[in-house]
């Protein structure tokens, strides 16, 4: 049977998800709100799977990491006159790119935690769905039995 936390889990990765990817990278600084869902959904990793959490606080350091180099850049290229746009655009295409593959890297983790949390549920779907077919049966002759 699932535990309550797994619930907690989803919800906080669809916030996290939802969040990262709702905004252009410029503007993608994280609300205390989307914060708070990130450490909900990390602390309920740490005492349910200490591996993937272990894994999530790496993927989501990198990509934090990154987010603040390639905002860095921008500041850079915005600072930089016309004539100096062309040297510091390489700069910033590069931390763009980095920054892209590694929140690829960190949706990616989600998705996969995400697909097992489904299998998860989809068990105990299962499960519940042949106790309420077997109460069934049972209801059906037991209502048999008062007819007799």
């Amino acid at each position: 049977m699932l535990r309550p936390t797994t619930a907690a889990v989803v919800v906080a990765a669809a916030l996290v998800a939802a969040g990262a990817v709702a905004q252009p990278a410029a503007d993608r600084r994280p609300t205390p709100r989307q914060d708070d869902a990130a450490d909900a959904y990390g602390e309920a990793l740490r005492r349910t799977d200490p591996d993937a959490h272990a894994r999530y606080v790496r993927l989501r350091e990198a990509r934090d990491a990154s987010l603040a180099d390639l905002m860095r850049a921008q500041d850079r290229y915005r600072a930089a006159g016309p004539e100096l746009r062309a040297v510091s655009l390489p700069q910033m295409r590069a931390a763009r790119r980095k920054y892209a593959a590694d929140a690829l890297a960190f949706l990616d983790f989600l998705d996969e935690r995400d697909r097992k949390a489904l299998e998860e549920y989809r068990g105990a779907i299962e499960q519940i769905n042949g106790l309420l077919e077997q109460r069934a049966r049972a209801r059906e002759e037991l209502k048999d039995l008062t007819k007799e």
